[in-house]
């Protein structure tokens, strides 16, 4: 039997594994805190597995492979390095007191600290931020198909959304946290059978070393690099790219949404720091892999015009050189499953968001009654399907992987990072000041990119970090003129029980 069956053969296994697992997860759900919760009280070996799955995406896998071909390390800064110091730094700083506000959002948290108006504010610049991210994850699912099946792409990422919108419309973030333990299960899996195969078949790691250029093994700025020359410039933009995303990541929904899942405080923080790590040791597999294609790119053994057709599909192309058909499957089923992990959880976050904070004080105002549960619930599988369509539009209309992920977590730093962390950890940090800040850093960011007419303005550091920290600035002026008419709120959980600063609250 050829390739292509084993290939399709597995990855059917694995659709219909997830189906399954979807139905049995959908009778646990009774309520909307177990569809946007999970129960708040899931282990650490499953908060960790979803946590490590969310980040490590199609965005990781396939668009990190492809940047490290044509750049090396410093193509990769921004993710892995930059996007696991955000779970590092929230491990540390932030996944404990999320939890303890027992919030079902994201934006909940700000509602805790600023108040309804703030949390309003915060989801709605927070959804089409994340569709962003939630389109990387779609357009791996179409690349992957397309190059499996030999489907067009349209139809390819189609069929790979309603897979992911069954399972998680039915179970909810439970579903989210179990499919994607055995997704990361996969995808280990699958990278320790694949590599050292790879590094054999190019000859050994001698002639991968060789056959690759000497500045494509340097973490820090170095000679002759494109990227970051041992200039002045070159380690601002070394600065900028792992600070632009490791920042602004740390107000990433679907980071917290772990967090709220987690059984207690300690629970969280240590699979932050647990995923984090893990999340830095494991973000070299993918680069070493296109170090490998260029040695066998050199030696004659890969056409160089199949993979610079588009790099991003560089694993694929060495999955089916270096492994028997059946492994193979394995293998492109643990790529989908990676995708498919981070897929669902960009999915489900801005949902919940669109949900619980958009959706719910609209309609309670509106009708003057409060939601339902079941309304809620309900609500919420249907802010599902909108997420899904708004990240399928953006997947057909741009498929670079890597620039949309970029893009995706520097707009969460410019509009989400300063009021997260001033709210945090500043007692006079005001709603007035964090609405300012947020507004002040889409603005700038957004504008930045429709003036200059690209997704990376130039210098590319500066936008990485100037709207954000414009934004910053806007905050800590607006929330100190604001003091007397706006007094700032101590930070409370939704049960009432105060947090921080319990002074503010007389």
């Amino acid at each position: 039997m050829g390739e292509r069956f084993w290939e399709t053969f597995f990855v059917i296994i694995y659709f219909v594994g997830m189906i399954v697992i979807g139905i049995i997860l959908a009778r646990r759900v009774k309520s909307s805190k177990d569809y946007l919760a999970g129960g708040r009280n899931l282990p650490l070996w499953l908060v960790t597995a979803t946590l490590f799955a969310t980040w490590w995406g199609g965005g990781t896998v396939l668009g990190g492979s492809g940047e490290a071909f044509h750049t090396g390390f410093h193509g990769v800064m921004y993710d892995p390095y930059g996007a696991g110091l955000t779970l590092v730094l929230a491990g540390l700083f932030f996944m404990k007191i999320v939890h303890d506000a027992k919030v079902n959002t994201a934006a909940q948290f700000f509602s805790c600290r600023y108040g309804p108006w703030a949390a309003s504010w915060s989801g709605l610049l927070m959804v089409p931020t994340y569709c962003l991210w939630a389109a990387v994850q779609l357009v791996a699912i179409g690349k992957i198909f397309e190059f499996l099946l030999g489907w067009p792409y349209a139809v390819t990422i189609l069929v790979g959304t309603a897979i992911i919108l069954f399972y998680m419309v039915l179970g909810g973030i439970l579903a989210v946290a179990w499919t994607d333990f055995i997704q990361v299960t996969l995808v280990l899996l699958g990278l320790i059978i694949v590599l050292p195969l790879s590094i054999k078949a190019a000859g050994g790691w001698g002639n991968v070393v060789e056959a690759t250029p000497n500045h494509f093994f340097a973490f820090f700025p170095a000679e002759g690099s494109e990227l970051a020359p041992p200039t002045l410039s070159g380690w601002v933009w070394w600065f900028g790219a792992i600070l632009g995303v490791g920042l602004g990541t740390l107000a990433a929904p679907d980071l917290y949404q772990r967090a709220i899942i987690a059984k207690s405080g300690k629970t969280a923080n240590n699979a932050a720091l647990i995923s984090g790590f893990g999340y830095w040791a494991l973000g070299v597999v993918p680069v070493f892999l296109a170090f490998t294609a260029i040695a066998l790119i050199s030696q004659g053994v890969l056409s160089g015009d199949i993979i610079n057709e588009d790099s991003e599909k560089l694993i694929l192309v060495i999955t089916r050189l270096v492994l028997p058909p059946a492994l193979s499957g394995i293998f492109i089923a643990s790529l989908l499953a990676a995708v498919m992990s981070s897929g669902d959880s960009a999915i489900f976050a801005p949902a919940a968001v669109l949900a619980n904070d958009l959706y719910k004080p609209m309609y309670e105002k509106s009708a003057g009654k409060s939601l339902s549960d079941d309304g809620l619930m309900n609500a919420s599988r249907v802010c599902v399907l909108i997420v899904a369509v708004i990240s399928l539009l953006i997947a057909f209309f741009y498929a670079n992987m890597y620039d949309l992920l970029v893009v995706a977590f520097q707009l969460l730093f410019h509009v989400l990072f300063f009021p997260l962390v001033l709210g945090t950890y500043w007692k006079r940090a005001n709603a007035p000041g964090a609405v300012a800040s947020m507004i002040t850093g889409f603005v700038l960011s957004v504008g930045w990119m429709l003036l200059s007419g690209t997704m990376f303005p130039g210098p590319e550091w500066v936008w990485a970090l100037g709207p954000g920290t414009v934004g910053g600035v806007v905050m800590v002026i607006v929330s100190l003129l604001t003091q007397k008419t706006y007094p700032p709120k101590p930070l409370v959980s939704t049960e009432g029980e105060v947090l921080k600063w319990a002074e503010l609250a007389k």
